[in-house]
C-alpha cells in the first residue's frame, strides 16, 4: 500500500469539515522533495547468527536470537492465503483464519483473550493472498505461556457457530459499507476486471453472495487443507535460551501430524487486452478514481527484482518524489496522490496506477500517465533520479529489522516470495540495490512498462467522464447497482 498517512488523514479531516469539494478543486502547492545522504551506506543487515531446524513431521523452524530486549516474537506462517480459496468461495481462508482464535478444544475466545492479555503480550491471526499466520509477542519469561497460546490457536481451532455468526456479520457490514467507498470499489472493479475468472479477481474478505454460505464444515475443510507442517514455517526471535526453546517447539508441535501440500485453486492469469475500460457510474460523485494497469509477473520477478524495485521507485512508486507525483500532482495539479505498485502476490500480480481527480480533468490525466509512461520509455532516467532512489531504498531498510516482531516477519517474508535464502537476501539487499545502474532502470522501463496493456477502470459520474474516455478504447459502462 502505497498511501500516506498524512495524506488520509488530511481528506478525512477535510470531508468532516464539508471542505472537500473546495479543496477538490484547488491547486496544490509543490513538496519538498527527499533530500538524499550525500553517501549511500552499503553495509549490510547485521543479523545475528540463525539456527534452522526441521521436526519430524516437517514443520521447519528458525531461531533468531535478539537480547536487546526481553521480548520473544514467535509467528507461524502457512505457505498458503487466498489463492487457495476455492473459485466459488471467495473470502474462505480470511474468514477461516480470523476464526482460529475465537474458540479452540480447550479454551474460549473470551478464555485466549484473557489470558494473553494477564501476561502482557498480544496474539494476532489472519491471512493475505499469498500466507495465513498466527503470531504471539510475549515477555521472555512467558515463552512457554505463549507458545502454548500460539499452538492451541493453531492446532486446535474449533469454529464455534456462535463465532461464525458473529464474524459474518461483521464481514457483511464492511462488505456493504465498502460499497459507500469510491477509492475501495475501484480497487475491487480494477482487480476483477484485470484478473477474470481467477481467485486475485475477488476481495479477500469474500462477496456479498459468498460469506453468506461459508459454515462450519467448509471452515474445518480449508483449514485441514491448508494447516499441514510441511506447508509451514516457525520463526521464534528475541531472547531466548536456544536449547530450552527447541524442546518446548518440539513437544507442543508434536501431535502436529503431515499432510499432502495444497495446490493454488488456479494457474497465473492471463494478460487480457490493453485499450479497454470499464466505467462505473456513480451519479452523485464528485471526482473519478482511476485505476490502470495489467497483469505483470510474480512479486519477486526473478533477478530482475533489485532494478525493477528502483525504477518503480523512479516512475511512481517513491511517494513525493516520483515522475509521476512531480509532475501530474506538481506541476500540473490534478491530484493531490498518484502511486504506482506491482501488487505482492506469489502469481503473477498487477502492475498498478492509481489516482483520483475532479470530474472534468478524468481524461486529462489519464493523457498524462500515458505521457509521462511513454516518455519514460523512450528518454529513460537520469543519474540523479537513481542516486536519490538508492539514498532512500538503501538508508531505510535497516528500520525494518529493530525489534523481534520485525525480524520474524521480514524473514518469512524472503521465504513467502521465493526470494532464496533468508540471510542472504537480507544481509545482501542493500549491496545489490547500491549495484543497480542507470542502464539496468532503463531497461526494466523498456521490459515492464506498457502503455498498451494498459487497462482503465473509473469510478465516477459516467455523463461528466463518459466523453472523455472514449479515446482511450472500448467502454463497458455498469451501474454502481450492479455491483
Amino acid at each position: 500500500m502505497k498511501t500516506i498517512t498524512a495524506i488520509t488523514l488530511t481528506l478525512f479531516l477535510l470531508f468532516i469539515t464539508g471542505n472537500f469539494t473546495a479543496w477538490a478543486q484547488q491547486e496544490f502547492d509543490p513538496v519538498p522533495e527527499y533530500i538524499p545522504k550525500a553517501k549511500i551506506d552499503t553495509s549490510p543487515v547485521k543479523l545475528p547468527e540463525i539456527t534452522k531446524k526441521t521436526l519430524k513431521n516437517g514443520l521447519i523452524v528458525y531461531y533468531i536470537p535478539h537480547k536487546e530486549l526481553p521480548v520473544v516474537s514467535m509467528r507461524l506462517l502457512i505457505l498458503s492465503g487466498s489463492l487457495y480459496n476455492p473459485m466459488d468461495e471467495p473470502g474462505l481462508t480470511e474468514f477461516m483464519a480470523g476464526l482460529l482464535s475465537k474458540g479452540t478444544e480447550k479454551r474460549t475466545a473470551t478464555q485466549i483473550a484473557q489470558e494473553i492479555d494477564f501476561i502482557g503480550g498480544n496474539l494476532n491471526n489472519g491471512a493475505g493472498w499469498n500466507g495465513t499466520y498466527v503470531q504471539t509477542d510475549v515477555l521472555a519469561r512467558d515463552f512457554e505461556k505463549g507458545l502454548d497460546l500460539l499452538t492451541d490457536v493453531a492446532l486446535h481451532p474449533t469454529f464455534p457457530e456462535e463465532e461464525i455468526e458473529r464474524s459474518r456479520k461483521q464481514t457483511l457490514s464492511s462488505l456493504m459499507s465498502n460499497k459507500d467507498e469510491p477509492d475501495v470499489i475501484a480497487d475491487q472493479q480494477f482487480n476483477h476486471f484485470v484478473y477474470g475468472e481467477h481467485p486475485y479477481a475477488f476481495p479477500e474478505e469474500g462477496t456479498m453472495e459468498s460469506v453468506p454460505a461459508f459454515n462450519h464444515d467448509s471452515l474445518v475443510k480449508q483449514y485441514k487443507r491448508l494447516f499441514v507442517p510441511g506447508n509451514a514455517v516457525f520463526t521464534v526471535a528475541g531472547d531466548f535460551d536456544l536449547k530450552k526453546a527447541h524442546k518446548l517447539v518440539e513437544r507442543y508441535f508434536a501431535d502436529w501430524k503431515s499432510g499432502d501440500k495444497p495446490q493454488p485453486a488456479s494457474e497465473d492469469a492471463i494478460r487480457g487486452a490493453g485499450g479497454e475500460i470499464l466505467l462505473i457510474d456513480k451519479t452523485d460523485a464528485v471526482q473519478s478514481e482511476i485505476r490502470l494497469g495489467y497483469i505483470l509477473g510474480p512479486y519477486n520477478l526473478g533477478e530482475d527484482y533489485y532494478a525493477f524495485n528502483m525504477m518503480d521507485y523512479i516512475f511512481g512508486g517513491g511517494g513525493f518524489s516520483s515522475r509521476l507525483m512531480l509532475r501530474i500532482r506538481n506541476e500540473l495539479g490534478l491530484t493531490y496522490d498518484i502511486y504506482s505498485d506491482l501488487s505482492a502476490k506469489q502469481q503473477a500480480g498487477a502492475y498498478t496506477i492509481g489516482s483520483f481527480t475532479k470530474l472534468e480533468s478524468t481524461g486529462e490525466i489519464i493523457d498524462e500517465i500515458y505521457s509521462v509512461m511513454r516518455k519514460t520509455i523512450q528518454e529513460g532516467f537520469t543519474e540523479e533520479e537513481l542516486n536519490d532512489a538508492k539514498s532512500f531504498l538503501v538508508g531505510q531498510y535497516p528500520n525494518r529489522f529493530e525489534v523481534p516482531n520485525q525480524i520474524a516477519t521480514q524473514f518469512q517474508t524472503v521465504l513467502l516470495y521465493k526470494f532464496g535464502d533468508p540471510v542472504d537476501h537480507i544481509s545482501r539487499y542493500r549491496e545489490r540495490i547500491a549495484s543497480v545502474t542507470l542502464e539496468d532502470v532503463n531497461r526494466m522501463a523498456k521490459k515492464y512498462l506498457h502503455p498498451d496493456w494498459l487497462r482503465i477502470t473509473v469510478v465516477g459520474n459516467a455523463e461528466a467522464v463518459k466523453g472523455q474516455l472514449e479515446k482511450f478504447g472500448k467502454i463497458e459502462q455498469k451501474s454502481i447497482d450492479e455491483l
